[in-house]
């Protein structure tokens, strides 16, 4: 590598950006090298909302500032972890844990429908984070499969960049083409985040895990919205023993779906009723069900 380009791919004398991982409607995500501390990290280049003609660094800036500080107040194996916050090259930059692993959404998108099972304990996995969240005082906002990383042994809820605190006194402005399909109705009338919302936006991931597609398909997200206001979700195919979960999670109103609580003993029951362990997450249960002709970095359990 060039000495040039080398200087150009280090950030604060200390971070050597490697390669993008991934990339989305906020940013593009890094392997990088920290060279204090020898380690691995992820390194989410976040890259400013257009509005009119010129790009609107403060908004961006409020909302990287966000995403950081939402995150960097939990610690739980099923949440990323945030190492540090900097701008630098006219973009703000975040450090996080590098975990090597597929998406939810490219996991289906290499295997299709994920079995009743690993759905139930992806859920019951997930469920544990947005509750650790929620008792924290943070609301991610935008959980969707893009959004859960999934690795040998963990499931983990990444990019709070919509994320908002229960105490700020604010609502967020969301990126509604880009995750309609994970939103609550309520949400996608202009309302505030609540916890109801994020457990609807589980519901819907949950869906889409066992059954290969959003609860509401359309073409926009008016059509979206009109489905999820008048409607009930596509009728499943594959959910069985899942779909009173996923049916209590979707309901329109707020007030009729089901609570955290009640979600976790569905899923512990239903976990136990198939033999497996419902164990707390980052662990390993020993009787999940073993997957095979996966793609190189695809979640095994």
């Amino acid at each position: 590598m060039a000495m040039g380009t080398d200087r150009a791919r280090l950030l604060r004398e200390r971070y050597r950006l490697a390669t993008p991982v991934r990339r989305d409607g906020t940013g593009i995500m890094w392997q990088a090298h920290d060279l204090r501390l020898t380690r691995d990290v992820a390194i989410k280049e976040v890259r400013p909302r257009y509005r009119m003609d010129m790009p609107d660094l403060e908004v961006t800036r409020r909302r990287a500032l966000k995403e950081a500080r939402s995150a960097a107040r939990l610690s739980h194996p099923g949440i990323i972890t945030v190492h540090d916050l900097f701008e630098e090259k006219g973009r703000l930059w975040i450090v996080t844990e590098f975990l090597e692993g597929l998406t939810l959404k490219e996991t289906i998108g290499h295997i299709g429908p994920l079995p009743v099972r690993w759905c139930a304990w992806l859920g019951f996995q997930l469920l544990a984070s947005v509750q650790h969240a929620h008792f924290s005082g943070v609301l991610h906002g935008d959980i969707q499969p893009e959004n859960v990383l999934l690795t040998g042994d963990r499931v983990v809820l990444t990019d709070f960049g919509i994320a908002s605190m229960e105490d700020d006194g604010t609502t967020t402005t969301l990126p509604i083409t880009r995750s309609a399909a994970y939103l609550a109705p309520e949400r996608m009338r202009g309302g505030p985040a609540t916890p109801a919302a994020d457990l609807w936006s589980l519901g819907a991931t949950l869906y889409t895990a066992v059954e290969g597609r959003p609860p509401f398909p359309g073409d926009g997200a008016m059509s979206m919205l009109g489905m999820a206001l008048s409607r009930e979700p596509d009728p499943p195919a594959n959910a069985k023993t899942l779909w009173p979960v996923i049916e209590g999670l979707l309901r329109r109103e707020a007030a009729h779906r089901l609570t955290g609580e009640a979600v976790s003993l569905l899923l512990a029951d239903l976990l136990r009723r198939e033999g497996i362990s419902a164990s707390t997450p980052g662990r390993r249960p020993q009787t999940l069900p073993s997957s095979h002709n996966l793609p190189p970095g695809a979640f095994t359990l």
